[in-house]
């Protein structure tokens, strides 16, 4: 009978246990931090989840030696009363304590007791032992086999790694007749370094299996500065992938701070002497700030390979790319959007090998350039007409002095020098320089701006006279200023804007002039009255010390890129007729007051789902799809938005707007849903969500695309309120949709009836 009894306990426990949610469970697991960028005990991150995958993939942190200690703890030994686990002590009001068992106990009750505490200690180290077994499963990183799948021990389980350096030195050493082929170790979890990663002697593929994987660099206390990947020697290689669904990617990210001004001590990827890196589709390197040396990708005697993916956002000035060997580009491989526009920066002998269609836009520039540098060549097996084409997606970042000159053949192209008109031979003036009427605004108290147009291709600058100046004393300033004067070109048949800076205090006029080139002697000129009584009425005040701080308040500055977006941080189901609204926040909207001139802020305008041309610009913000986006057999599917804001800067009295536009992206994920999920909504909701196709919203094929069809997403100003943002009853937050309500019940139900078999044993004791 008291084996049935323990047996009722343990049903009881597990039930209880199996009942709550798995968040619960995390919550209440004490978290231990993983080392370096990997994954270290899995039972701190996921003590709640059945297969020890995590709810939330947190970023795995360092902490593996608490985790150990934890393991190496003896067991409770068994042998003797006096170590009894805290298990018997349930219910110790109701149960006499030891030391008061009656002094004449026959022999046969103190085998009894023995007995049960035996049985109970069994309990408990079972429980251990699951939970150890546990907390050395899913770190979310493991090595595959052949087939793509993770390999397995001895016991028939995956083998996962704590960390991801650990992972690479447990793939084999390289060899020419035994392991000629690289090894892919896949990544499902965000991962944190806090050293770098080192690569030498072996092949190896990181490949992410889920979507937004992202490797990052530890931020608290002291911050990861160095290198992230060193792939370094011959015979050694590194590729990122994402596995080819839909849904999976992988970012890997430099920051490490908010601080512009903070640059990292290395590369996201250090690849040197002889060794290969690889970059492919779905794959992002971003936002690493170093200026001596390629912030995300510096190459040194080595070879880049560049199939697909994105290299965006990096600032350093040697470019986000730096390669003094050939770089093989192919497939939607993009370096742009890099600071300062310096994206791949070639040296020494080094050229752009194309060695596929090439759809991905990039720039880049030459440390040697000079007329006839051969700068991009075909790969083999690439014809003249594909490498044209390829062509017109690179662009080079010099272009006002050198431009792409095809070979005869079409199988190269190199360098050719602009050429300037000859200074000895006098430049006609056969085009028109116009002010645009009522553009002159002030910006602050001395800076002003005026908006002028050309009929033909120059370049312009600014520089200031007395108000009461003539032609004569106009002409006599710009030959004493023409050596210091900056200017800027501009094409044919353009209207630009001149942000003139430095107004004098006294009547003065803004004088805009053009030229052809530097030995243009009849150059254009347009004056600028800025002593009209409008003017100096709207002239804003002059900056006037804080007396609290002793000094001028420096100006706000902000990119565009730091804009942010709220409401779309969980996954969504997209059921029909379902709009989710979502808040746009422009880089410096919420800075506040007081405002000091020069001020800038960033206003979203409109988003898109493309940068195309032709694409459909929303400006209500909300997202959905009329007759719902189901993604059949899809799991789930990532959408990028571009949120489109224009510059304003505070001029001391108001925010005005600028010709300045910008965008920033964002991201979301649409998750697949059942028929009855989507008639559940539509119950709660007050809508049949059948559209005209019975509520299947099509099969996610559509892009984000500009409404074209039901099944793509669209905008409306009509979202439900109960859609709005991520705090919504209907948006996705949680992957647990189990009944808490009733699992509840059942835990209640199950921890009552294992009280009444130890209330009812220690009753039948006590009889």
């Amino acid at each position: 009978m008291r084996r049935k009894q323990l047996f009722a306990i343990i049903l009881a426990g597990a039930l209880a246990a199996g009942s709550a949610p798995a968040a619960v469970f995390a919550a209440e697991s004490d978290m231990a931090v993983m080392s370096e960028e990997g994954v270290g005990n899995a039972a701190s991150e996921e003590a709640g989840s059945e297969d020890g995958s995590s709810d939330a993939e947190a970023p795995v942190t360092d902490g593996a030696d608490a985790a150990d200690a934890a393991t190496d703890t003896p067991a409770a030994d068994n042998t003797t009363t006096d170590e009894t686990p805290a298990a018997d002590n349930t219910g110790a009001a109701e149960t006499p304590a030891a030391e008061e068992t009656p002094a004449d106990t026959t022999p046969a009750e103190e085998a009894q007791t023995q007995e049960q505490t035996g049985e109970t200690n069994a309990v408990a180290e079972q429980a251990a032992e699951e939970e150890d077994t546990q907390a050395e499963e899913d770190t979310g990183i493991v090595i595959a086999d052949a087939d793509g799948n993770p390999v397995k021990g001895e016991d028939g389980k995956v083998v996962y790694y704590k960390t991801l350096q650990e992972a690479v030195e447990a793939v084999a050493v390289y060899d020419e007749a035994a392991n000629p082929d690289a090894t892919t170790i896949q990544i499902s979890k965000p991962i944190v370094f806090d050293s770098t990663v080192e690569i030498s002697g072996r092949k190896v593929n990181i490949q992410s299996t889920a979507a937004d994987v992202t490797i990052t660099r530890k931020t608290e206390g002291e911050p990861f500065k160095g290198a992230m990947f060193s792939v370094k020697g011959a015979n050694s290689q590194l590729q990122f992938f994402a596995d080819g669904s839909d849904s999976a990617a992988l970012t890997v990210s430099g920051k490490f701070s908010d601080d512009e001004g903070e640059e990292a001590e290395g590369a996201i990827v250090e690849v040197s002497d002889s060794a290969v890196f690889g970059l492919n589709p779905g794959v992002t390197l971003k936002e690493n700030s170093r200026s001596s040396g390629g912030s995300a990708i510096n190459s040194k005697d080595a070879t880049v390979v560049l199939v697909g993916g994105s290299v965006t956002g990096n600032f350093g000035d040697m470019g986000a790319v730096y390669s003094n060997k050939d770089i093989s580009i192919e497939g939607d491989a993009s370096v742009a959007g890099n600071d300062g526009d310096k994206n791949i920066a070639l040296d020494s002998d080094a050229k752009l090998v194309v060695t596929k269609e090439l759809t991905g836009k990039s720039s880049f520039s030459h440390k040697g350039e000079n007329a006839g540098l051969a700068v991009i060549k075909a790969g083999e097996g690439v014809t003249k007409d594909v490498l044209a084409a390829a062509v017109k997606n690179i662009s080079y970042e010099n272009a006002a002095k050198y431009e792409l000159s095809a070979a005869s053949d079409g199988l190269s192209y190199s360098l050719k020098e602009i050429k300037k008109e000859d200074p000895d031979k006098p430049v006609t003036t056969d085009y028109k320089l116009s002010y645009t009427s009522n553009s002159k605004k002030w910006i602050n108290h001395t800076t002003v701006q005026a908006k002028c147009s050309v009929t033909g291709d120059c370049e312009w600058t600014y520089f200031f006279v007395d108000a009461k100046a003539d032609n004569a004393s106009i002409t006599s300033t710009y030959a004493g200023l023409k050596k210091s004067l900056k200017f800027t070109s501009v094409k044919a048949n353009t209207e630009f804007t001149v942000k003139a800076e430095g107004v004098p205090e006294t009547d003065s006029k803004l004088v805009v002039l053009t030229r052809k080139n530097s030995s243009d002697t009849k150059p254009k000129a347009v004056a600028i009255n800025l002593s009209t009584s409008s003017m100096k009425k709207s002239r804003p005040a002059e900056e006037k010390k804080d007396n609290n701080n002793k000094d001028t308040q420096k100006a706000r500055t902000h990119k565009v890129t730091e804009g942010t977006v709220e409401g779309l941080e969980n996954p969504i189901k997209f059921f029909p007729k379902r709009y989710i609204s979502f808040t746009a926040i422009g880089a410096g909207t919420q800075d506040s007051a007081p405002y000091v001139s020069g001020d800038e802020r960033w206003v979203p305008s409109y988003w898109t789902f493309s940068t195309a041309d032709n694409a459909k610009k929303h400006t209500s913000w909300s997202v959905g799809a009329p007759k719902g986006l189901q993604i059949k057999g899809q799991g789930s599917k990532s959408y990028t938005v571009y949120v489109y804001c224009t510059k304003e800067v505070y001029n001391g009295k108001t925010w005005e707007p600028t010709d300045v536009t910008g965008y920033y992206t964002t991201s979301f994920t649409a998750v697949e849903y059942t028929d009855e999920e989507a008639a559940e909504w539509a119950k709660q909701n007050g809508t049949d969500g059948t559209g005209d196709n019975d509520g299947t919203g099509g099969d996610g094929s559509g892009e984000g695309g500009d409404g074209g069809t039901d099944a793509e997403l669209t905008a409306t100003a009509a979202a439900s309120a109960k859609d709005a943002g991520s705090k919504s009853k209907s948006a996705v937050s949680t992957a647990d949709e189990s009944p808490i309500g009733t699992m509840s019940v059942l835990a209640a139900l199950s921890l009552l009836a294992g009280g009444y078999v130890v209330v009812r044993k220690r009753k039948k004791e006590e009889i």
